[in-house]
């Protein structure tokens, strides 16, 4: 492991000022996913408000028939392989909610989970339980932060979900995630462009960040981060033994 963080020190001691860096959030920053955890806790208390989201059929359902519903449809996605579906479904869950119930909202789910990885059953689902700090890659952060190096967090969870969980588990940095609209003071379930996932997260860096310079230095766990890793200068890969990880291994990025 030393060997990456010397090797991409020496990176970066070459790079030309100003350069910065861009980390996918789940599964690299910290173990598991922050919106799914989010999910999972929304649908086991039947906290959902918009009963839209899976289109008519569910108004007069109950909350925890819905909750199931809902929850077991973006599993359903999921399982088919629809993951561009079930990505920009979940993203929708917060409709309703007001920006500031959020922070106390994650600050729940965070205690929930625990730092204990596991996993949990509902509505018959075997599910991952658990949210923790993936070190070496926090490590990996301070590294880029310590050199004078921008550190981007480029994920395709909800972004307001994204910057509570990084306060409470003290990540700094800049945050660009998936953005709902919002009407009269909450949330819909209307998705603002560019979304910040697969080919989008390049969009993202481009508009937001800098749209001619490359970022210096790319971190991600899944296959669906290949688009933005490629478009980076450096790859790093968290070796979670998937696809992502064989073509690092294919083309000798680092591993970690």
């Amino acid at each position: 492991m030393n060997s990456v963080y010397e090797a991409v020190g020496k990176l970066i001691g070459q790079s030309e000022p100003p350069a910065f860096a861009v980390f996918d959030f789940d599964n690299t920053c910290i173990v598991n996913d922050i919106t799914e955890a989010t999910l999972a806790y929304m649908a086991r208390d039947s906290l959902l408000r918009d009963k839209s989201l899976l289109g008519t059929g569910f108004e007069n359902a109950s909350d925890k028939t819905y909750s199931g519903a809902v929850f077991n449809h973006y599993f359903e996605l999921i399982d088919n392989n629809n993951i561009e579906d079930a990505y920009e479904f979940i993203s929708k869950i917060l409709s309703g909610f007001r920006p500031d119930e959020i922070n106390s909202l994650v600050n729940k789910v965070i205690q929930f989970e625990g730092q204990n990885i596991t996993t949990n059953t509902l509505f018959g689902r075997e599910i991952a339980k658990g949210l923790k700090l993936r070190e070496e890659i926090i490590q990996l952060m301070h590294l880029c932060e310590n050199s004078g190096i921008e550190v981007w967090i480029i994920s395709a969870s909800i972004e307001i979900l994204v910057k509570e969980a990084m306060k409470q588990f003290n990540i700094t940095g800049e945050v660009i995630g998936v953005r709902t609209s919002i009407v009269g003071g909450k949330f819909t379930d209307q998705l603002e462009q560019p979304l910040s996932m697969f080919e989008g997260k390049v969009e993202c860096i481009k508009k937001y960040i800098d749209p001619d310079k490359k970022p210096l230095l790319g971190v991600g766990d899944s296959i669906y981060d290949l688009p933005m890793l490629e478009y980076c200068e450096t790859k790093v890969v968290v070796d979670r033994q998937n696809a992502l990880a064989a073509r690092a291994k294919e083309n000798n990025w680092f591993l970690m």
